[in-house]
């Protein structure tokens, strides 16, 4: 189970936020965007910006999702750099480190991706969160549901999960995921991005 942890050095949660500011800026720069210009696609203060970039604010879960659907990734990709790691990587459970804000806790599996292009996360909402606000990104997301009931609103439509159900989908859809029936909802959340190949085919 996914639980809350502190703030002191070295815990899981620093662990989880250690270089997340750093990340999010080599995002926007690879995007060819200043603060300014990340600040207004993701509604937030430049101000506020500039603070989590440099490390000295800690955005909560829903800033993160905000910044996520603005720099066209999934919000599992700003606790990763997302480089090929060995061919081989365990995770301990007691070792994955957990961010858990806002009624919301999230642990990546797949902290250096395996495999390019691909990631998986664990998520906990709590059914007083008010959820994750509507995200899209690239690539394709596969939702895996443990335990409690997810609902998954789409631009178009929405569903409801409980334990055993699963949903995939194309991430470009904007969707939203809160809780339902009074217990917190957990779910595997596994995302793939599309690569290029050299020839440019997919």
């Amino acid at each position: 189970m996914v639980v809350g942890v502190s703030d002191s050095p070295g815990s899981a949660r620093a662990l989880a936020l250690a270089g997340l500011g750093d990340r999010i800026r080599r995002l926007r720069v690879a995007r060819g965007l200043d603060q300014g210009e990340l600040a207004e696609r993701a509604a937030l203060d430049v101000a506020h910006l500039v603070n989590v970039e440099q490390g000295d604010a800690t955005p909560s879960l829903d800033v993160l999702a905000q910044l996520a659907t603005a720099l066209d990734v999934g919000l599992s990709q700003l606790f990763t750099d997302g480089k090929p790691g060995p061919a081989a990587m365990v995770l301990r459970g007691n070792e994955v480190p957990t961010v858990d804000t806002d009624g919301m806790a999230l642990q990546v599996l797949t902290p250096r991706a395996v495999i390019p292009g691909l990631y998986a996360a664990r998520y906990r909402i709590s059914p007083t969160s008010e959820g994750v606000r509507p995200v899209k990104h690239e690539g394709h997301d596969w939702l895996y549901v443990l335990s409690g009931q997810l609902h998954v609103d789409f631009e178009q439509g929405a569903t409801t999960l409980r334990a055993g159900d699963s949903v995939s989908f194309s991430a470009r859809v904007p969707h939203r995921l809160s809780a339902l029936g009074g217990a917190p909802a957990e779910f595997l959340a596994v995302g793939a991005t599309l690569l290029a190949s050299p020839r440019g085919e997919v």
